[in-house]
């Protein structure tokens, strides 16, 4: 992916690659003393940025993610997230993992009005994301 970064903070870095239309969130290990709260808002700057960019894809990079949100944080993200990720034109939203990790399966929410797929490599990650368009 050739990148442009829109966004860098302690917690994550946004990046957005023009050409392929996937705009990437970074997670940082500085995420292990993060907050809901700050989840949330960083989570909202991003949508933000989705629906600036009208992405097509999003490529959510978690290898390095070390917060552990409650339990209300998920079904607030498929209500003020999530809609705005499909509003924006998202068709596709991968999950990248560590190499070799135990990948978790991950879908879409019956809400979510884009598909939803776990990787453990980011060419297959972003192979899937363009696949769809």
């Amino acid at each position: 992916m050739q990148t442009a970064q829109l966004h860098d903070d302690d917690f994550f870095k946004v990046l957005w690659d023009e050409n392929a239309r996937i705009i990437g969130i970074d997670w940082k290990e500085a995420t292990f003393s993060m907050t809901d709260d700050e989840f949330k808002t960083a989570l909202t700057l991003f949508a933000g940025h989705v629906e600036q960019k009208k992405a097509r894809g999003i490529l959510v990079d978690v290898s390095r993610f070390r917060h552990k949100p409650g339990p209300e944080v998920q079904p607030w993200r498929v209500k003020n997230i999530s809609n705005r990720y499909a509003a924006a034109g998202v068709k596709r939203q991968a999950f990248l993992f560590p190499k070799g990790a135990q990948v978790p399966p991950m879908r879409s929410s019956p809400e979510e009005k884009f598909l939803t797929e776990t990787f453990d490599d980011v060419q297959k990650a972003e192979a899937w994301l363009t696949a769809g368009y």
